[in-house]
């Protein structure tokens, strides 16, 4: 530890100047020589911080008083969000300035990170709508009876905030939250710790995941014909312990999404975008670029339930979806089939287990850890014209590059701001062969 930092305690306060907005929640600033990120905080604002931790080489804090407030700071939509709320950190954040630092921090992570220098400008593709766009959501149940609680867990802390409705939620998630609670309440589930919704923003269907600590085995008496009395909820699973696989109780068992003219199947255990909007922009890149190329084979690397292999199958002789995530795959094959999508086969593998197959274009678009090490040698191997990097960490994105800018160039990077009113967005990374 420095010794600027050893003159320094928790509970200190200082007048602190912030001049960044970082991927965090916070804003960032100085107090002496030390770097000092502060929670709630936006670039421009003069605030009275208070040291939270003090770490190796720089502090976190909070704010105490708001002395002089930066002209990017607006009125948060949401009341809650005064509240502490964690499901959001940026909407006491103008959105043109939200937009505009998701654009320095990636450009600042690609330069920091991979180190590179020769890159084409960023190209922003705004929300469609800052508010009701999620269409999923996971609350915390603190209570049953005699009130019913549920709400977000404020990020570090851990400490409940009680909420009724969610305001960058889908409203149709949001209707569907008294039915819910009756449910819960009629069929005497008290001891769920916290529940999921998933919705399809085109049929309206909507889907209820009860989440149990590890080790509880309920015993739930809902058939199917019970919700009829609960017109909003189409389908019920059950899940014990965060590593729990789902398990089907009643309604439907998957929900039908239907975007940019592909039916999809959706899984209760599958990933699929939470943004319907950010989803289509997406698929509208995707294609672009696979059109520009017409490639003869095309792999899909991490390809879910097919969501961006069945829109550019058109575009590619073959197509080859493939994906670690068994149920997902399964999904894939029974989506093309009733897209009647006869070019696209899938299989349950990561890409280095495939063997023996040539491809001119690789898709990769990995969860929030990045790629498998072993996938990225893979690319290297096979050495396609191009890749196309779908990213949503710009960190774990920079980190990958490393290992592909010996061979490959960016030729175009589009953000998609997938997440208005946080710090999290989406990258398209469109790589060409040096």
């Amino acid at each position: 530890m420095n010794e600027d930092v050893q003159s320094f305690d928790i509970g200190d306060r200082h007048k602190v100047y912030l001049d960044s907005l970082t991927y965090s929640n916070s804003a960032v600033g100085r107090i002496g020589d030390v770097v000092t990120f502060v929670k709630g905080g936006v670039a421009g604002d003069t605030v009275l911080s208070e040291i939270t931790k003090v770490q190796k080489n720089r502090f976190e804090a909070k704010i105490v008083e708001l002395i002089s407030p930066s002209p990017d700071r607006v009125a948060p939509p949401c009341t809650f969000f005064q509240d502490g709320c964690g499901g959001c950190q940026w909407q006491q954040i103008d959105y043109i300035t939200q937009l505009g630092a998701k654009k320095r921090i990636l450009n600042e992570s690609l330069k920091r990170i991979s180190k590179l220098t020769d890159l084409p400008d960023v190209t922003l593709h705004p929300a469609a709508h800052t508010l009701n766009y999620r269409t999923q959501i996971r609350l915390t149940v603190d209570e049953v009876e005699p009130e019913f609680k549920f709400g977000f867990k404020q990020k570090d802390t851990h400490q409940f905030v009680q909420i009724d409705h969610c305001q960058i939620t889908d409203p149709l998630i949001n209707l569907s939250l008294s039915q819910v609670i009756d449910l819960i309440r009629d069929f005497q589930i008290l001891s769920v710790k916290s529940f999921s919704l998933r919705m399809s923003k085109s049929t309206g269907e909507v889907m209820l995941i009860l989440i149990y600590a590890k080790g509880k085995k309920p015993n739930l008496k809902i058939h199917t014909e019970d919700l009829k009395n609960y017109p909003r909820i189409n389908s019920v699973y059950i899940k014990t312990g965060e590593r729990g696989s789902p398990i089907w109780v009643a309604g439907k068992h998957s929900i039908t999404e239907i975007c940019e003219g592909i039916r999809y199947e959706i899984g209760v255990d599958c990933f699929f975008q939470i943004s319907f909007s950010g989803l289509k922009t997406l698929i509208e890149i995707t294609k672009r670029n696979a059109q520009s190329i017409q490639p003869l084979t095309t792999i899909d690397a991490h390809c879910g339930i097919g969501t961006f292999t069945l829109p550019i199958a058109k575009y590619s002789q073959r197509i080859l979806g493939i994906d670690l995530h068994r149920n997902s795959v399964n999904l894939a094959i029974k989506n093309a089939k009733q897209n009647q999508i006869n070019n696209a086969e899938f299989q349950n593998k990561n890409l280095a287990q495939i063997e023996g197959i040539k491809a001119d274009f690789i898709i990769l678009n990995p969860p929030r850890t990045g790629c498998w090490t072993e996938d990225l040698v893979s690319v290297t191997k096979i050495l396609p014209s191009h890749v196309m990097y779908i990213s949503c960490n710009p960190t774990t994105l920079a980190r990958d590059l490393i290992k592909l800018k010996p061979f490959y160039k960016i030729e175009n990077l589009d953000l998609v701001d997938l997440f208005p009113m946080t710090y999290h967005f989406e990258t398209v990374a469109w790589l060409q062969k040096q």
